[in-house]
């Protein structure tokens, strides 16, 4: 879909087109960090028969990404933006639902949470699992929004294998915890990689509310559930303390607990977790 400034890859994953349901929802899930939209496909076969559900690429993810070279290639997308362009593919692929819904993992969960502070009314549902955006680490602040932050970066980029080595001798002797090493590993193995974190993470530096802008927005909003791994090292459930608290007078908001890591979309962790919001 190309629209304003923006070129955004989706893909319809499931769909009550042509069956015995008539589609009545349409459903938006965002993927994790550097993952392919094929990592919702568990999630879309579970979702309602009723709902077409549309996995949509991040920026910088597939082919999402600006249409033009008249705007830096990191330039960031406002809550906003994305919802009037996911509004747009709703109208395009199932005109007649009438209610929207989203999904998100992870940083996809972070953007969710972006588009209900933008818009809380517009969701009928909410469903995030191990969501990013409410905790802010110190290293992302520098890097995304800060010139030294940007030196920094390119300077890792220019250095990589120094600063690869340098990691490695760290978790040799402790210093560094098996997943934090994992973590880093992950984002700098390569020059691809690391201008996909810079652009990736600049692009959605807009898309992080605060704690209280949510709770007053979870006001307005309709059900929203919040899952998280009892393991998850990445994305602690403890993330979400602050949010439960402001929350706790907000029957609708459910937090979860779910027996898992960071990798949630898999059907030993989605099946129980369905079945626990979704067994009513």
């Amino acid at each position: 879909m190309d629209y304003g400034l923006w070129s955004i890859e989706y893909a319809v994953l499931s769909s009550a087109q042509g069956s015995e349901f008539p589609i009545d929802s349409v459903t938006f899930g965002f993927h994790g960090f550097a993952r392919p939209l094929e990592d919702l496909l568990p999630v879309a076969k579970r979702w309602a028969p009723t709902d077409c559900f549309i996995g949509v690429h991040l920026l910088h993810h597939g082919q999402s990404q600006p249409r033009s070279d008249s705007i830096p290639w990191d330039h960031p997308i406002s809550p906003s933006e994305m919802n009037k362009v996911l509004e747009a593919i709703a109208q395009r692929e199932a005109p007649q639902a009438k209610q929207r819904k989203l999904f998100g993992y992870s940083i996809g969960g972070r953007v969710a949470l972006a588009l209900i502070h933008d818009t809380p009314q517009k969701w009928s549902h909410t469903l995030l699992m191990a969501p990013d955006g409410l905790k802010k680490s110190p290293f992302y602040r520098l890097t995304v929004h800060t010139r030294l932050g940007r030196w920094a970066w390119f300077f890792i980029d220019r250095n990589a294998a120094l600063i690869r080595r340098l990691n490695a001798r760290l978790h040799a002797v402790g210093l560094l915890s098996k997943h934090l090493y994992a973590f880093s590993e992950f984002h700098i193995e390569s020059h691809e990689m690391r201008m996909m974190v810079w652009h990736g993470w600049r692009a959605h530096r807009l898309c992080w509310p605060t704690h209280r802008a949510l709770s007053r927005a979870f006001l307005e909003s309709n059900r929203i559930d919040l899952a998280f791994g009892d393991r998850d090292k990445i994305i602690p459930a403890s993330n979400a303390n602050r949010l439960k608290r402001l929350t706790r007078k907000q029957p609708h908001i459910h937090f979860h607990s779910i027996p898992s890591g960071h990798g949630m979309l898999r059907e030993e962790v989605l099946d129980p977790t369905f079945q626990r919001i979704f067994r009513s």
